[in-house]
């Protein structure tokens, strides 16, 4: 499913009807596969943005043009975003102020210990 919302690469030509002596048909498959792409979008970002988004591309083998249309996609097909878009809670952005202003508590370890240290050590299976 999700090479069918990923953009496809232009095809080689076929031979043309015209020069086989059939008559040209124009059937929905063949309408899709011919769409032209002329609308264009243009937005405005940060340069320092950009130009990451773009070196995270070019290592997935992406042009920005691929990467817009397959969000569009996505879009589409989940009608509405593709990711869960929330505007954080109060005490999300307190903690968010806090961390910022270098508060907060540091934790370098795995997620095991993390859960350990918040959540106080696993009881014992008896």
């Amino acid at each position: 499913m999700l090479q069918s919302l990923m953009p496809t690469k232009p095809r080689a030509k076929s031979p043309s009807r015209a020069t086989t002596g059939q008559p040209a048909r124009l059937t929905a498959k063949t309408a899709a596969r011919k769409a032209v792409k002329s609308s264009y979008i243009n937005a405005r970002v940060e340069p320092k943005l950009k130009k990451s988004a773009e070196a995270v591309l070019d290592k997935l083998g992406l042009s920005t043009t691929y990467a817009v249309t397959i969000f569009l996609k996505q879009v589409v097909a989940h009608k509405g975003m593709p990711f869960p878009v929330k505007v954080p809670n109060k005490e999300t952005i307190r903690a968010m102020r806090e961390l910022d202003r270098g508060g907060g508590t540091r934790h370098d370890g795995d997620a095991a210990s993390l859960f350990a240290d918040i959540l106080g050590p696993k009881p014992r299976k008896s």
